[in-house]
């Protein structure tokens, strides 16, 4: 062997190292990431309740009352308790695109905020690019308190894989919505008699938590901290 061939012997097993040391580490990532789960368990579901929040470090609330939503009812729901706004409404979402449904969503959000009340918005920077500026301008404009969640830029370049999917609505801390659907006209689409997306209405002391969810994502971006009874009322059982 000459002795030009020697530092790139060198050369190839670092390099050849260095890829192995790679290949490990996520391997060994992804291993820790993806547990093989077991449960060896026949006990009624409803009987779990405490072991699944425990296991999951939530907890049960009870005395809430739960209305299932199908299809666009879900949006003649939301826009509803929207409109009665008189304190706070929060949204959240991970898709929102052009369309009827955001249309009749940032007109009842603007209509809000010119009625007085805090109107807080996140959205996923990823999922809600095709809503349109016009669209997002006007809830600016108006006076909407609005974030995108992640947006691309060099400061979030090491958290542009982690997006915000959830959808969240609470008005007025005493009215929650959680579920399936986004801000997409296909949703709309029930010609085929099928069910598109669930999604539920909740009332009662579960709000507070729904509400607890919103906070996580929106101090985040924006690191403000609301309290108070215009957002976290007392709560009654309803349910």
């Amino acid at each position: 062997m000459s002795e030009l061939e020697i530092p790139t012997v060198v050369v190839v097993l670092a390099l050849a190292g260095i890829v192995g040391f790679f290949i490990l580490l996520i391997w060994s990532m992804k291993r820790h990431r993806d547990p093989k789960l077991e449960v060896d368990c026949d006990t009624p579901i409803e009987e779990l309740l405490p072991s699944l929040a425990g296991l999951t470090l939530g907890s049960v609330i009870d005395g809430n009352s739960v209305e299932v939503l199908e299809n666009a009812a879900f949006f003649d729901a939301l826009i509803e308790e929207i409109d009665k706004a008189r304190s706070s409404v929060h949204f959240e979402t991970f898709l929102w695109k052009e369309g009827k449904v955001g249309s009749r969503l940032s007109e009842a959000l603007i209509g809000r905020v010119r009625a007085g009340v805090d109107v807080r918005v996140l959205l996923d920077a990823n999922g809600t690019r095709g809503m349109g500026k016009d669209v997002e301008q006007q809830l600016v404009q108006a006076g909407c308190k609005l974030r995108k969640f992640h947006r691309p830029t060099l400061a979030n370049i090491g958290v542009l894989n982690e997006r915000d999917h959830r959808k969240l609505a609470i008005v007025d801390g005493r009215v929650a919505f959680v579920g399936g659907h986004c801000i997409v006209d296909s949703w709309l689409d029930t010609a085929k008699k099928r069910v598109m997306d669930v999604s539920v209405r909740l009332r009662g002391p579960i709000v507070h938590s729904m509400q607890s969810a919103f906070s996580e994502n929106w101090v985040g971006q924006t690191g403000e901290l609301f309290m108070g009874e215009k957002v976290f009322p007392r709560l009654e059982r309803a349910g």
